[in-house]
């Protein structure tokens, strides 16, 4: 089983990542921006292409934690230029109502929020796809050919302040015999739910930190989660950020600074045997 990331430009913040098992199923994980879909090196699309070995990918399933255009984005693109040539077995997210978005969030959430649910309805070639769509809810699980997901929040429209990153969904997967945590965007107070929702649960050997590695949940949740690998969707200026309240906080934490780092921006795209080795030395 084999982990890629991908990260076609170290200057551009985004988060994709893609699991390959021994027999070649495909898990993505959000999939990133766009903003390189026309770039052979950099789309999805092509990355999905030579991990599958086929020029039609089929991704057996796919994740999206939240609406932001550094998640979604990449989706979109594919649906919208490359419908028809890849397949998807199931869709897993879980998006706040457009009415919450209007209501809380900036003009272009709102926009990516409506191109997501556009694309949604293209790929299916159904203009009723995704209001007939089931959302993921906590306690839901699925398993792939040896991975195990299963869902440990999903959004609350109570919960106001940082609305978008706050609708973050979480999930815990197991794979090669590790747990790995993968937090989306989300934010303090998303943080604190999970916190008394999952308590010592959280705990876990690999976590994708909350919102690229700045400004996501607070300490008490990488507390629970302690740790031993780190992966940090970050672009070269979110980590190399020297405001305290940004990243150099989050890599400053105990539970952090001693685990092995994954950065995104210093390895591109990459690909990993699972599993991960914890004893390597980090960056």
């Amino acid at each position: 089983m084999r982990f890629y990331q991908h990260m076609p430009h170290p200057e551009t913040l985004g988060m994709g990542y893609i699991f390959r098992t021994d027999s070649g199923k495909l898990l993505v994980i959000d999939g990133g921006l766009d903003a390189y879909s026309h770039d052979t090196e950099g789309s999805l699309f092509d990355a999905l292409c030579r991990l599958s070995g086929s020029p039609r990918p089929h991704i057996d399933e796919w994740i999206f934690t939240h609406i932001h255009s550094d998640h979604v984005g990449e989706f979109c693109r594919m649906a919208e230029d490359h419908n028809g040539e890849f397949t998807v077995g199931r869709f897993h997210f879980n998006f706040p109502s457009e009415a919450f978005l209007a209501r809380h969030a900036v003009a272009k959430d709102l926009s990516w929020f409506r191109r997501f649910r556009k694309a949604y309805c293209l790929y299916h070639q159904d203009p009723t796809a995704y209001d007939r769509y089931r959302r993921v809810l906590r306690g839901d699980r699925f398993t792939l050919d040896g991975i195990e997901v299963e869902f440990l929040r999903v959004p609350n429209e109570n919960i106001l302040p940082n609305p978008v990153n706050n609708t973050s969904i979480v999930f815990r997967l197991k794979a090669a015999g590790q747990r790995w945590l993968f937090l989306g965007d989300l934010g303090v107070e998303g943080g604190n739910e999970l916190a008394a929702i999952c308590g010592e649960g959280l705990s876990c050997d690999i976590c994708q930190m909350a919102h690229h590695g700045q400004k996501g949940v607070g300490d008490n949740v990488y507390a629970l989660a302690a740790p031993k690998i780190c992966i940090f969707s970050s672009a070269t200026w979110c980590w190399n950020n020297t405001e305290p309240a940004r990243i150099l906080h989050t890599r400053s934490l105990p539970e952090i600074r001693a685990a092995k780092h994954i950065v995104a921006c210093l390895t591109g795209n990459a690909e990993w045997e699972l599993p991960l080795n914890c004893a390597e030395e980090r960056r």
